[in-house]
């Protein structure tokens, strides 16, 4: 890629067997990677668009991903089977991760794990599980209790976001098994539309923590 260019497009991301339809964006001279791998019971386009175009201004490329195929989605629907497993999710989110250092345009970037829900959870497990992929961490109304047995080992900065009430503790608990950097942000109605907030949160966090990394690893200032 033309380091003075910008490209964006859909692109196949395989997990093993299983081929995910996604898209990638790369700003001209990124900085760093981050995948964006929802959960698709849970979408939120408006969000993670907001959250992608806020990331290519900050330089860093963003992969945005479902964690499952069409065919698991229709059988989560009816099972809850996939939702529920953190160990899977992580996997998947590894497997992403491991396809963004071998893709000659993202290769060598320091890498982000954002997740929300159940999907949050696999990121957190990923991250614990390949502490040399993942540089950065981001909890949207993480199932952090999916995660429980694997906050101790979770070494990347994680920052846990939280606008949905019923999962407030559990994010409270959470944070205090992590043992690296981390933070909790309790996204209020009266502070702001819930959306910017996360979206705001959200990139100041990977802007601070990944900037960091390229900073000491290419020795940038």
């Amino acid at each position: 890629m033309n380091a003075f260019s910008e490209i964006s497009g859909p692109t196949v991301v395989w997990t093993g067997k299983v081929m995910l339809q996604g898209s990638l964006v790369m700003p001209a001279r990124p900085l760093a990677a981050a995948v964006f791998a929802s959960f698709p019971t849970l979408p939120d386009e408006t969000r993670d668009a907001a959250i992608a175009s806020l990331l290519r201004e900050a330089h860093i490329a963003t992969l945005h991903v479902p964690l499952l195929s069409e065919e698991e989605i229709q059988f989560d629907a009816s099972t809850s089977h996939y939702r529920n497993d953190a160990e899977f999710l992580a996997q998947r989110f590894i497997d992403i991760g491991n396809w963004v250092t071998r893709n000659h345009e993202t290769a060598g970037l320091p890498l982000a794990y954002l997740g929300s829900s159940s999907g949050a959870a696999g990121a957190i497990v990923a991250a614990a599980q390949r502490p040399d992929l993942v540089s950065s961490v981001v909890s949207i109304d993480g199932r952090t209790d999916l995660a429980v047995d694997y906050l101790r080992d979770v070494k990347a900065p994680t920052l846990l976001l939280v606008k949905d009430m019923p999962v407030l503790r559990m994010n409270r608990e959470a944070l205090s098994q992590l043992r690296g950097e981390r933070r909790i942000e309790i996204v209020h109605g009266a502070e702001c539309h819930a959306t910017d907030c996360v979206v705001q949160k959200s990139v100041h966090w990977l802007e601070d923590t990944l900037t960091l990394v390229s900073a000491t690893t290419y020795g940038m200032f």
